[in-house]
């Protein structure tokens, strides 16, 4: 549609504002809640879309006169300076619209407040009284736990069971645990692990002793094996979804060369920016399990997007997914001998790339050296070590539930 056309139709439906414009708008998300100040220089109540990018999956770019802003994946166009907004080929009148100041774009609170929700009704809402933009998740719709507490109820949280709430929950978890590898896929050798024994063996049986630590204090677990099985690195992630908190996988290190192997410990990886020589070294061989899925890349590589990473969904997780790789390597190396190789950023992960939620990818530790070998062998140990990283994962369950129910206690 041309600008003409647009214009055309600013008239219809346009008017002054319903009410005297708030101050701010309060941004309530899983990640905590943010006061973004109103600007009403143009007659209009309108927010900074660099600050909304900080806190919500918004980005915006500028083509010539236009304004494109685009939320969760969905773009809107705006028309400079024009009240009208063009949603999948459809104008829309607005009372006023995105303009650019001191090289900021502002895009109209009209837009966050009335056709954000109604896009995405199920997952936001907007209450105009207390001027406040919410993820469904966190709606306080305020009742009295069996315990006491006071919890959310009727935004999508699910209670506390009964053991939760021995454990001290207040609502219901659920964690996507991943056993890397699978199948054909070996993962690496394990130089210093027992005849037979592979990277695979070893992720699936710290996996299973992480899962029964959590699911006895009532965590629900969803693995994406429990056998050796080849899994597709694209669908392991996706399957923590909307009810499900976070997702990590589990793997075993290693080193290229001979004279590497007095290298040893335990390291925990999110997706970041601060990329290392070693993280980037790490993820291509990971990502070494595409060589098993030949019919499904062929799948999608003519699809270039299906490889672009979306980053408006791991910016919006980074900092859960980076408190999630402290907790764990803090608990982890209390009872791994080769010591805190640290919690560490990359891109490069294939298996994280796909996910939505919080994520997180743990090497236990280095099959190429004979102590983390030797540890990661023997049952005891791998069952200590499952523990200790439980104990991490629901150490993060307990911040996170605080953040999530406004209790900074």
């Amino acid at each position: 549609m041309n600008v003409g056309a647009f214009l055309a139709l600013v008239a219809i439906g346009t008017g002054p504002a319903e009410a005297t414009a708030p101050s701010s708008v309060v941004i309530a998300t899983a990640r905590g809640e943010t006061a973004i100040p109103v600007a009403v220089e143009f007659g209009h109540p309108a927010l900074a879309a660099p600050s909304l990018a900080r806190v919500l999956p918004v980005t915006g770019l500028l083509e010539d006169s236009w304004a494109v802003v685009t939320f969760a994946g969905q773009p809107f166009r705006f028309l400079l300076g024009a009240p009208v907004m063009e949603l999948n080929g459809r104008v829309q009148p607005l009372v006023g619209g995105a303009y650019v100041v001191r090289d900021t774009l502002f895009v109209p609170l009209q837009w966050l407040a009335e056709a954000v929700p109604r896009l995405f009704s199920e997952g936001y809402r907007y209450d105009p009284f207390s001027a406040r933009f919410e993820e469904a998740r966190v709606t306080r719709i305020v009742s009295s736990s069996p315990s006491g507490a006071f919890v959310p109820t009727g935004s999508g949280l699910k209670p506390a069971t009964d053991r939760e709430r021995e454990n001290g929950f207040r609502v219901h978890h659920a964690v996507v645990l991943d056993p890397g590898h699978g199948g054909l896929d070996d993962g690496n050798p394990g130089l210093y692990l027992p005849g037979g024994v592979r990277e695979k063996h070893v992720a699936l049986a710290i996996s299973k002793d992480i899962r029964a630590a959590l699911e006895r204090r009532g965590v629900e677990v969803i693995m994406t094996r429990t056998t050796d099985t080849l899994i597709s690195i694209y669908e392991r992630a996706p399957m923590c979804q909307a009810d499900c908190d976070l997702f990590v996988s589990i793997h075993v290190n290693s080193m290229p060369r001979r004279s590497q192997r007095n290298i040893r410990g335990m390291m925990t990886f999110f997706i970041g920016d601060a990329v290392t020589e070693e993280a980037t070294r790490v993820a291509q061989m990971e990502n070494e399990a595409l060589r098993y899925e030949a019919d499904y890349v062929a799948a999608v590589v003519d699809d270039p997007l299906a490889f672009i990473m979306k980053d408006l969904q791991t910016n919006e997780h980074l900092r859960e997914s980076a408190q999630l790789a402290e907790l764990i390597q803090r608990e982890g190396t209390r009872v791994h001998p080769g010591g805190d190789k640290g919690a560490r950023q990359s891109r490069g992960f294939i298996v994280l790339r796909t996910a939505t939620r919080p994520a997180v990818l743990v090497e236990t530790g280095f099959a190429t050296n004979q102590s983390d070998g030797q540890f990661l062998s023997a049952r005891a140990n791998q069952k200590r070590l499952g523990e200790a990283i439980a104990d991490g994962i629901l150490e993060y369950l307990r911040q996170y539930e605080r953040r999530l129910l406004g209790d900074h206690r």
